[in-house]
């Protein structure tokens, strides 16, 4: 396998994990938003920061993903 093959499958690998990410951090939202206003608890303040985690990694991956396409 070639240097260029196996970066454009690490690219493609990277941008399913990256898509993996946003859906997950919107599942997660999602259950912030009823837990607030469903239940009344404080179970957000725990999905926040996994929330945060997850959109972070995703942004840096995309970051990667740029630098690697050029």
């Amino acid at each position: 396998m070639e240097t260029s093959d196996w970066l454009k499958e690490k690219i493609r690998d990277y941008r399913r994990f990256v898509s993996t990410l946003l859906i997950i951090s919107c599942y997660l939202y999602a259950g912030t938003l009823i837990s607030i206003f469903e239940y009344g608890t404080k179970a957000y303040l725990y999905l926040y920061p996994i929330l945060g985690v997850f959109l972070l990694t995703a942004f840096i991956m995309t970051l990667k993903i740029r630098k690697w396409n050029r």
